[in-house]
């Protein structure tokens, strides 16, 4: 049976995984999951820094970092995810997010266009387009990646489980 879609118990569920990723237990297991998050920044920050030593312009290595980089960042999140829904409702929201983010993109850039005539709010627009570029094509490709993986990998673990028991 399909159940309604939830704007509440979905912002309820990402608010649950934000503290969920920056809490942790005492005892072994917290220890655990502090150490993963480190690991997982220091990646994050080793791949953003080689990337900007190797350079991002028209350089397919760096993109590619910048890319891995992003991944790093959509994985930490979700690494204790066990649901496939999850992963599907991730993986949906990339490809809504991208199509938003590129109209907010090209609308901020037509309203730097626009307010070019005023300093301090044609930098404002430009950065806000900007942002929304970066966003639209390195996160929104990386929650779309992590979201198919993981909704693949889940499903097999299910019917592992299912087979099993």
């Amino acid at each position: 049976m399909l159940k309604s879609f939830s704007l509440q118990k979905f912002l309820l569920m990402v608010g649950t995984s934000i503290k969920g990723f920056f809490t942790f237990e005492e005892g072994a297991q917290g220890k655990r999951k502090r150490k993963e998050v480190f690991i997982l920044a220091g990646i994050f920050c080793a791949l953003v820094i080689s990337a900007l030593v190797i350079g991002v312009s028209d350089n397919i290595p760096g993109i590619v970092l910048c890319y891995l980089a992003t991944v790093t960042l959509v994985v930490a999140p979700t690494r204790t995810w066990r649901k496939a829904k999850r992963f599907l409702i991730l993986l949906g929201s990339s490809v809504v997010g991208f199509f938003v983010f590129v109209f907010l993109h090209n609308a901020f850039y037509a309203l730097t266009i626009l307010t070019n005539h005023v300093a301090v709010l044609s930098h404002l627009m430009e950065a806000f387009h900007v942002m929304f570029f970066i966003i639209a094509v390195f996160l929104c490709p990386a929650t779309l990646l992590v979201g198919a993986v993981g909704s693949i990998v889940c499903t097999i673990m299910g019917w592992k489980k299912q087979a099993a028991g």
